[in-house]
């Protein structure tokens, strides 16, 4: 180490000097000390030795000259190269190496000129659009490009190492893309181009199918042109492919469905069709027919089917339903008399007939799909009378099964006449088998407009004049006919006094029924299983009521009287003021009569055997002397003479 330093610190010395010097230090290094004499090798001469040193002294030199020559050779590398790029650097394709700042950002702009200009091509048939950089977006960051080509192979190596080894980079350009601009600027494109695709037509229109062809549409592939402009973007060269991809819009019908569809509603509008019922007929004209039917479109792809077609069979069913009027009839009994010991028609029955709508609708629906058949007889039910006047042997009317008779000889003029038309009201009832008799629905409304007169009657407690006054005594007398019939009684009210005219042929006190409209009604029943069918008319002051049918085998009826109670003696006479009559005048109008109360019994038997008794109870009030007396007459004013 020594020597070295030596050296270098004296290298301007002679040669000779400086290897003494370093002989003799070599000498002081070992220490002093005694030692015993021993035989030793022969010693090399000087000479030997300075051959050895030499060579070492020129490696030495030569290293130290190598060294000082790559440093200096470094730094005048770094000189030239100060302030430039790596050689072997390219942006993006460019060489842009051994150049500074400037002339790097010039050569990229030059070359980028017309990519600036004309990026990309866009076109779709004699349409086309160049849009620039700018308008796509698009920006290039030269500053930024260029300072990462500077920083580029500027660590590591040394210069001289560096172009030894030369290596090469191509950078990618910087480039910033606004996102919302580009895709505005497709978008743009794309409204221009859009045309939605028409959909088949189908309508009915006055009785006629009218129908018009889908078109397809059309639209841009955004997505796909979006990303094929990015990528031409990446390369920076101006690109005059087009990048635009259209593609067609295919109708969600096809034509050929809309076609066939047509083929199925035809056959509903190939004619009017004819309802028919005996002699008449009507007709459902295609018109009619078109706003019944109700087409539906559906644009879903997903749906295998895209046009319905369903009939409205609301419309169909009001069109027949407004048939009834013209078709619907209530059957007409026949009208029947007794007359030579049997039972005759006065008036003829008719059939009664009422259309069936839903069965009818429903065949007309089915008629509509069939081109081949557009004539349909109307489903109509046909209902016999219960009366058929050429069927009267059914009815079971065969003989005479009851009669009640009553006196009226002598009655009013008013009273009488009321007896007579109640009596032709009465006369040819018919009573279904187990059904009600009601004398009220019978003989109808009680008014002078159907014939009847104003008699007496007794309303409440008192005894006013009113139209049908002696109506009652044909509901006497057909109570009388259904009590020897043995018939059930459904409903019989009592007179409120004791009428003597009901007992001038030797009736039983209480054998009487009242009626009055509303509501006060005498009712019976036909229990038998066949018609029944009541006679009543007047003879010589007499009403004769009979109930015809068929007799039961066996039957007979009893009458027992009952025994009177509870009498009570008539109240004071009464006198109600009546203005129709003249002052003074003074008119009687009811007898006194006592209250009481009696039952009596019917006894109905079959072969001489009881089978039922039945009671029937009545209470008469005590009733007055009824006076109708007319009104005080005025106090006549003295006059001066």
């Amino acid at each position: 180490m020594d020597r070295q330093t030596n050296k270098r610190q004296n290298s301007n010395q002679p040669t000779q000097p400086m290897r003494m010097e370093m002989g003799e230090q070599a000498d002081r290094r070992q220490p002093y000390r005694y030692q015993p004499q021993k035989p030793t090798k022969p010693q090399k001469s000087g000479v030997n030795r300075w051959l050895l040193i030499i060579p070492g002294l020129v490696l030495v030199t030569l290293l130290l000259l190598a060294v000082i020559g790559w440093f200096g050779a470094n730094a005048m590398l770094d000189s030239q190269y100060g302030g430039k790029i790596e050689p072997g650097v390219s942006i993006s394709g460019v060489y842009v190496g051994e150049m500074n700042r400037e002339q790097a950002k010039t050569v990229l702009q030059s070359r980028l000129t017309d990519f600036n200009q004309r990026p990309v091509f866009l076109a779709y048939q004699d349409k086309n659009w160049q849009p620039t950089l700018e308008q796509l977006g698009v920006s290039v960051n030269y500053d930024a490009t260029v300072n990462k080509a500077m920083a580029t192979g500027q660590t590591g190596d040394s210069r001289v190492v560096r172009l030894m080894n030369p290596r090469t980079y191509n950078l990618p350009i910087e480039i910033q893309v606004d996102e919302t601009k580009l895709r505005g600027y497709l978008s743009d494109i794309s409204d221009r181009l859009r045309k939605s695709a028409i959909e088949p037509n189908f309508e009915i229109k006055d009785g006629k199918i009218t129908t018009s062809d889908g078109a397809e549409g059309l639209n841009v592939d955004f997505d796909v042109t979006y990303d094929a402009i990015r990528q031409s973007l990446l390369k920076l060269q101006s690109n005059t492919q087009n990048l635009l991809t259209v593609h067609n819009v295919t109708p969600v019908i096809a034509n050929k469905e809309l076609s066939d569809f047509k083929g199925q509603v035809e056959p509903f509008l190939s004619g009017p069709i004819v309802f028919k019922f005996k002699d008449k007929s009507w007709k459902l004209d295609e018109k009619a027919i078109a706003r019944m039917i109700t087409v539906k479109r559906i644009l879903d792809p997903k749906q295998p089917v895209h046009f319905t077609a369903s009939i409205d069979t609301t419309q169909v069913e009001k069109f027949v339903t407004d048939l009834r009027k013209e078709i619907n009839k209530e059957p007409k009994d026949a009208k029947i008399a007794w007359q030579n010991n049997q039972v005759v028609a006065t008036e003829q029955s008719t059939t009664g007939q009422y259309l069936v709508v839903d069965k009818t609708v429903d065949q007309a629906i089915k008629l509509l799909n069939n081109p081949a058949q557009r004539n349909l007889d109307l489903v109509v039910d046909v209902r016999e009378p219960a009366i058929d006047s050429t069927k009267l042997d059914r009815l079971g009317l065969k003989e005479m099964v009851s009669e009640g008779v009553s006196q009226f000889g002598g009655s009013a003029s008013e009273r009488a006449i009321n007896i007579n038309v109640g009596a032709k009201y009465l006369n040819g009832a018919l009573i279904k088998p187990h059904s009600t008799f009601s004398f009220l629905d019978q003989i109808g409304e009680i008014s002078a407009e159907r014939g009847y007169a104003k008699g007496y009657a007794i309303i409440a407690d008192q005894t006013v004049p009113d139209v049908g006054g002696g109506i009652c005594q044909v509901a006497t007398t057909t109570f009388r006919a259904a009590f020897y019939a043995g018939m059930p009684i459904v409903e019989r009210n009592a007179h409120i006094y004791r009428v003597s005219w009901y007992e001038e042929m030797g009736e039983p006190v209480g054998f009487d029924a009242a009626v009055y409209q509303p509501g006060v009604d005498f009712k019976f029943e036909n229990s038998t299983d066949n018609w029944m069918a009541i006679s009543a008319f007047t003879k010589s002051g007499r009403l004769y009521v009979q109930i015809w049918g068929t007799k039961a085998a066996g039957q007979s009826v009893e009458l027992i009287k009952g025994q009177i109670s509870n009498q009570k003696s008539p109240p004071p006479d009464r006198m109600e003021i009546d203005k129709t009559l003249a002052p003074g005048t003074k008119k009687q109008v009811d007898t006194a009569r006592p209250g009481l109360d009696v039952t009596i019994t019917r006894i109905v038997k079959v072969n001489g055997l009881e089978v039922k008794r039945e009671p029937f109870f009545t209470r008469f009030q005590a009733w007055p002397n009824v006076f109708k007396v007319g009104p005080t007459p005025a106090a006549i004013p003295s006059g001066n003479n």
